[in-house]
């Protein structure tokens, strides 16, 4: 009994200096913090639970002090400051002395590191991507003087090809990728934003086939600096996680985020002065007068009809001095524009939150006179770790846009204005009094054309097309590791995400009574219009993530499945007024003659389900698998799911044994892939019949249905087969991919189909129609760094694409609506839509020059006639008789009411079936609209910090038909005409290859291959200079970076097309006119960057 009474005295007197000091909550934890400089202040202690939890927090005072209150002993002390190593320490005590170690201390490690690719789903390593996409980063693009990113991207990704709308501010670019795969639909590719759509149904009426406007160009909302990479999803497999959204490839846009460590602060200057290429050589006055009065004899073979005075030269005429002059009205509106661009940024971290702030002012005065734009742009992004597990996002972007555009088209007018006119009022001494010439209400009835053509110089100044925008797009966004938070544990991720997109446009326009020579009872005398559209779009996605951990590391697996709900709506109100007292009142809520007003609402809802795999085998075999599911209020009810499955493969080749002596081939893989996407509408609720008021019926005010619902419409479907190929050199100093693909679209979606007048209606909404095939080839190579010698090294890269479709099954009838008739008229083309034929088609007659006489003899009689004169031949090219003996005349459209009989100095058109009538028999095939190869390529070269970055692109094998050379060359209107005419045929015997003036007459500029020109081109797209500074001299100055550049954009181009610039868009089932729009301009640029 005393051996068990002394045993237990012995334990307690073990065991007592153990429970006296043991801690306990509530008590107070303290100690001092250094390191080898001493104390550190602001440095983070917090206690933490077994979930990594906070649970107490405090940072040290200027002496390295710190103290809390403990809550559970059986927490940790967590140890934290920026640049140094954290410290994990248990609780054994009250008080505690620590030293900190930067983190250029830690004992040397091996860090295993492995790319990975995330394009809205599951997070791929590079190497075991199977679908085809292409990734960029931005910093590529550093410096250049863009306003939209696209404009950076033209020849740099294989089968994207873009082009710009016009040269007009904010005008924005089309792209098509992989060629056209709609009739007369969107088919631009979808645009992401950090994984979020823009919501909108601002443009689901823009008719695309036949645009004469310019669409909201959407990427106006990102502004580049902004931009950390880009990446463009080609093929179904690696688009279908977007299902119906992303038919037409999507562009997948990452913005910069921060990133733990000090705040770095980065600012952005650049200065970019715009010039417009020449274009066409116009006629001054003097020569202009000559060929009017020349051009209305020969139509009349009258003096007395050419007798106008404003070309007369008379100077007892009281508006003499105003019709003498030489005014080239293209350098009047054009001038030397100026850009210039800030942005600043502020980002950094810490232990808890990364953060980014950026803002961004744009301002641009266009090379046409009365263009500006201004853009300030700003973007948060907050990166907010509740613990290991939880992290919370929110993302924060404005962007306002102010653009003041012209009326109309000044260029156009510029080109058709008439040259001897003044600009402004001249006195009797021919001086200017600085006040806008207009023609006057009773100048010559024959040139009305003219008299109703604005003053492009007064139109400019004058009149306000202004259009101010607003896009506000809050994101909320909350992930969860429930399972595992390291790569060697199962894993469970939560996403929860919920966007606004809030979209506002404001656009003002007003017509003053200046412009106008009629006065005040024109109804567009000071004519003033408003519209104004807002739309919210709300998008809420769950995303769940599932990564299981294998002990075999041969296999690996990852799978998601989100679901996403949209829904939105938009209103608008247009109201126009005129006969407002004065210009200085332009409010269509002032007291005016009310002209117009109507009111619109809209409203969408989606949903979507994803589900996606991923599976590799020892990062060799690779397997890709998903299916969406789609639901749009757009479709009927019987039709409003649309499902979209896609498969793919990837087989790295070069990782097998059997490889293992090539060296030199750092990268051998196969890609199969296939998949569906669909495609939608753009109006929603198209299944409801829709009623409009009518004016009375019978004595009583009436509806009645103003369209056929469409109950049975169907998605449009696009199945894809790609098979790619990837390959690496030299550890991947040259690395390259290679894509073949066939696409064909099912139940193709057609806007506006025309429907009979007896079925009371005009057109059909919208309607499938057919099918069409799309087969391509795309190949990309780089090189990087291939020449390393010293301080001098050089990369290169070079894209090629094909694509070809075929429309190959199509309702007859649909056939004949899409296909225009011969119609007798001077400059009119045909398109023909056919079965196993390509979109762009251009048909029109063969031009074979200028009939050197009228009347026609075996041997040429100078001056009198000659062989070389409109008479029939047959296909050996001799002279047809008629029954008398005599030569048959040549005709256009022989026993119609256009029926004309050719003469000396008129055009040759090729008789093709040798009847001596020129009509609809005779055209033929001249070419198609759709390039056959786009591209690009580019070098850059490297010495030291100082660095040639130069990139080109290119168009092969399209037509153009050149409008604004037809116009300029047809001496049939009052307008201005190119300086070739002056080589025109004038007398009998002139051999010439340009016809006789007529005004108003004959058929010298039908539809024909003398306006159709090769667009083929290739273009600098930019050249820049760049130079950053050592930062280790910066940092003496507290800086981080300093980078110096100077760009020229656009500064040449090689083209053998006559207009201003080939690069002229196409799109659906249209051929491709260039109409004078404003060309791209040629620009300088100079800037700075500075980082703190």
């Amino acid at each position: 009994m005393k051996n068990y009474l002394l045993y237990g005295l012995l334990l307690i007197a073990t065991l007592t200096p153990s429970l006296l000091n043991a801690q306990k909550a509530g008590d107070i934890i303290s100690g001092t913090i250094t390191d080898k400089l001493g104390p550190m202040i602001q440095v983070n202690v917090k206690e933490v639970d077994a979930s990594n939890r906070i649970v107490a927090h405090c940072a040290t005072d200027i002496n390295g002090n710190f103290s809390f209150k403990l809550v559970n002993p059986a927490n940790k002390i967590q140890v934290s400051y920026v640049g140094y190593r954290t410290q994990i320490i248990p609780i054994n005590g009250t008080v505690y002395t620590i030293r900190m170690l930067e983190s250029t201390q830690l004992r040397e490690v091996v860090v295993s590191s492995t790319k990975k690719v995330e394009t809205g789903g599951l997070a791929i390593p590079a190497r075991e991507i199977s679908s085809a996409s292409q990734i960029i980063s931005a910093k590529e693009f550093e410096g250049l003087p863009v306003t939209t990113i696209d404009e950076a991207l033209q020849g740099r990704i294989s089968g994207l090809d873009i082009v710009a709308n016009s040269g007009n501010l904010g005008a924005g670019t089309s792209m098509r990728l992989r060629g056209v795969s709609s009739i007369n639909g969107n088919t631009e590719p979808l645009i992401v934003v950090d994984g979020n759509v823009w919501e909108t149904d601002e443009s689901s009426d823009f008719d695309y086939n036949n645009a004469n406007e310019e669409k909201f160009a959407q990427l106006l909302n990102v502004n580049p600096e902004d931009i950390e990479s880009i990446a463009v999803l080609k093929d179904a497999a690696a688009t279908a996680i977007w299902g119906s959204q992303g038919a037409n490839g999507v562009i997948d846009i990452k913005t910069k985020r921060g990133s733990r460590g000090p705040s770095v602060v980065t600012y952005s200057y650049r200065m970019t002065g715009t010039t417009q290429p020449e274009g066409i050589r116009l006629m001054n006055g003097d020569e202009y007068t000559m060929l009017m009065k020349e051009a209305y004899f020969n139509s009349r073979l009258s003096d007395a009809a050419a007798d106008i005075v404003e070309f007369n030269y008379d100077p007892t005429y009281s508006e003499y001095e105003m019709y003498n002059n030489n005014t080239d009205w293209r350098r009047a509106v054009i001038q030397t524009g100026l850009q210039k661009n800030h942005y600043l940024s502020v980002s950094g971290g810490g232990e808890k939150a990364n953060f980014r702030i950026s803002g961004g002012y744009d301002t641009e005065t266009g090379s046409v006179i009365g263009q500006r734009l201004d853009r300030f742009s700003t973007r948060v992004a907050l990166d907010y770790f509740v613990s290991d597990r939880i992290k919370i996002v929110t993302n924060f972007s404005l962007t306002h846009t102010n653009n003041k555009k012209n009326y109309g088209g000044l260029l156009s007018l510029a080109y058709s204005k008439m040259p001897n006119l003044a600009i402004y009022e001249e006195d009797e001494f021919g001086r200017s009094t600085g006040q806008y010439y207009h023609m006057l209400a009773n100048s010559s009835q024959e040139l009305v054309d003219q008299r109703n053509m604005e003053n492009p110089v007064a139109l400019a100044y004058l009149a306000k097309d202004n259009e101010r925008s607003n896009n506000i797009q809050p994101e909320f966004q909350l992930v969860y590791n429930l399972l595992g938070t390291e790569h060697d544990q199962t894993q469970l991720k939560y996403e929860g995400k919920i966007v606004f997109n809030i979209f506002n446009t404001y656009t003002d326009r007003f017509y003053p009574v200046d412009l106008i020579t009629t006065g005040w009872s024109n109804s567009s005398a000071n004519l003033s219009s408003s519209d104004n559209y807002k739309s919210l779009g709300i998008t809420t996605t769950h995303t769940a993530t599932f990564i299981p951990h294998f002990d075999n590391t041969d296999h690996s697996f990852m799978a998601l499945l989100r679901g996403q709900t949209t829904s939105g709506n938009s209103a608008s109100q247009s109201t126009s007024a005129y006969g407002f007292p004065t210009g200085n009142i332009t409010s269509t809520s002032a007291e005016a003659i009310l002209s117009g007003f109507s009111t619109s609402a809209g409203q969408w809802r989606s949903i979507y389900l994803t589900f996606s795999a991923h599976y590799a085998y020892k990062g060799r075999y690779m397997a890709d698998f998903s299916i969406r599911r789609d639901g749009s209020t757009k479709f009927g009810p019987q039709q409003r799911w649309g499902n979209f499955p896609a498969v793919s493969l990837r087989w790295n080749a070069s990782d097998e044994p059997f490889m293992e002596n090539l060296g030199w081939i750092s990268m051998l893989s196969i890609r199969p892939g296939w998949g569906k996407v669909g495609n939608q509408p753009g109006s929603d609720y198209l299944y409801f019949s829709k009623y409009t008021p009518s004016s009375t019926y019978v004595g009583q005010t009436s509806i009645y249905p103003s369209n056929i619902r469409l109950s049975n419409l169907k998605w449009e479907s696009k199945e894809t087969w790609n098979i790619g190929f990837d390959l690496g050199f030299f550890e991947d100093m040259i690395t390259s991919d290679v894509n073949l693909y066939t696409q064909l679209t099912t139940d193709l979606l057609m806007y506006n189909r025309a429907l009979p007048g007896s079925s009371g209606y005009t057109a059909l909404q919208v309607q499938n129609v057919g099918s069409m095939r799309n087969r391509g080839w795309e190949f990309n190579i780089n090189g990087n760094r291939l020449i390393h010698k010293g301080r001098f090294s050089t990369d290169f890269n070079v894209t090629f694409a094909n694509n070809m479709n075929t429309i190959i099954d199509m309702d007859p009838t649909v056939l004949s609506s899409l296909n225009s008739q011969f119609d007798r008229s001077n400059g009119s083309y045909l398109t023909r839509v056919q079965l196993n034929n390509p979109f762009g088609s251009i048909y029109g007659f063969r031009y074979k020059g200028v009939y050197q006489y009228t009347d026609y003899t075996e041997n040429e009689v100078r001056g009198v006639s000659g062989p070389d004169a409109p008479v029939v031949r047959n296909k050996d090219g001799g002279v047809i008789l008629d029954e008398t003996g005599r030569p048959k005349p040549m005709y256009f459209c022989y026993g119609t009411t256009s029926e004309y009989e050719f003469k000396g100095g008129d055009a040759i058109y090729e008789d093709i079936n040798n009847d001596g009538n020129i009509n609809e028999l005779d055209i033929v095939y001249l070419g198609s609209s759709l390039p056959k190869i786009t591209g690009g390529f580019g070098f850059k070269l490297n010495y030291g910090r100082l660095s040639w970055n130069n990139q080109f692109n290119f168009r092969l094998g399209n037509m153009i038909i050149n409008s604004a050379r037809m116009n300029a060359e047809s001496m049939y209107t009052n307008n201005n005409q190119s300086k070739a005419v002056n080589w025109r045929w004038r007398t009998e015997g002139d051999r010439t290859s340009v016809p006789r003036a007529l005004y108003n007459y004959g058929y010298n500029w039908l539809g024909s291959d003398r306006f159709v020109e090769g667009g083929s081109f290739l273009r600098l797209n930019y050249s820049q200079l760049s130079y950053s500074f050592d930062p280790a001299t910066l940092k003496r100055f507290g800086l981080s970076q300093i980078r110096l550049y100077v760009s020229a954009n656009n500064l040449f181009c090689l083209t053998g097309y006559s207009g201003a610039d080939p690069e002229v868009g196409y799109g659906g089932y249209g051929i491709v006119y260039d109409a004078s729009q404003t060309p791209r301009a040629k620009s300088m640029t100079a800037g700075i960057t500075i980082g703190l």
